[in-house]
């Protein structure tokens, strides 16, 4: 498959057509299915009803069933291990939603292999419902191949503990994962030359990470607008790479 693009389409359509065991790290958010919890219309919200601003997505309206979305990131995630090498790991960002006075988590993240559950410390929030603290982490699940096998240098991380302290970047983007998330990974679980693969590539984060890193990037991503903002920022890096 063709490297250092990203493809205009659903995740599942590029996995599709990757070998088996040709990727060697993988770094994605997906979106969390936060609006079916928080309704946009109507002025009477029970307290059971996701307080904090809904996800406005360019091309996704993030409210499926629960059940049909958790089947939905369990085929993605079963597709990731597959065309991860032995070597690689799938970091997969994610977080508990708070609804209904209980908690909706993406445990189907346990089906698979995790190596380590890193907590991200955003430091702030928009999310202020009077019923509960003000939730200001999210999770980064590890995920790993092979648990014998997966590749990690310790040594290139920028944080040695498993709680993260890092603030969103300013992103036109409505959900970023701050540039050092991705960076701090690719770093130390792949190597220069590596193929970095993102199923939901944003803004391009997670390809901006890999050039300046020396990793080919693969990305998918349904809105071209996304896409336009993403090689946008590629190009600028790879003028400014020219230049020295």
């Amino acid at each position: 498959m063709e490297t250092n693009i990203i493809y205009n389409e659903d995740c599942l359509e590029t996995l599709s057509r990757m070998e088996d065991n040709s990727i060697d790290l993988i770094v994605t958010s997906p979106p969390y299915n936060k609006n079916f919890y928080a309704p946009s219309s109507g002025a009477d919200k029970s307290w059971s009803a996701l307080r904090g601003r809904q996800i406005p997505y360019d091309e996704y309206s993030d409210s499926m069933q629960p059940k049909d979305y958790e089947n939905w990131q369990r085929n993605i995630i079963s597709e990731c291990i597959r065309v991860l090498k032995p070597t690689g790991s799938l970091f997969y960002n994610h977080k508990d939603i708070l609804v209904g006075g209980g908690i909706v988590s993406p445990s189907y993240v346990y089906d698979f292999n995790v190596h380590q559950q890193i907590i991200w410390d955003r430091g702030s929030s928009l999310a202020n419902d009077p019923h509960y603290f003000q939730p200001i982490t999210e999770y980064i699940y590890w995920i790993v191949k092979d648990k014998k096998e997966f590749f990690f240098d310790k040594s290139k991380s920028a944080f040695r503990q498993n709680i993260w302290r890092m603030n969103v970047d300013k992103n036109p983007h409505p959900a970023p994962f701050p540039y050092i998330m991705a960076a701090n990974i690719i770093n130390c679980c792949s190597k220069e030359g590596d193929i970095v693969y993102d199923p939901f590539m944003g803004s391009g984060t997670t390809a901006l990470a890999s050039v300046k890193l020396g990793r080919h990037y693969i990305g998918s991503e349904i809105s071209e607008k996304y896409i336009s903002m993403a090689n946008e920022k590629i190009r600028i890096e790879q003028s400014q790479l020219t230049l020295f």
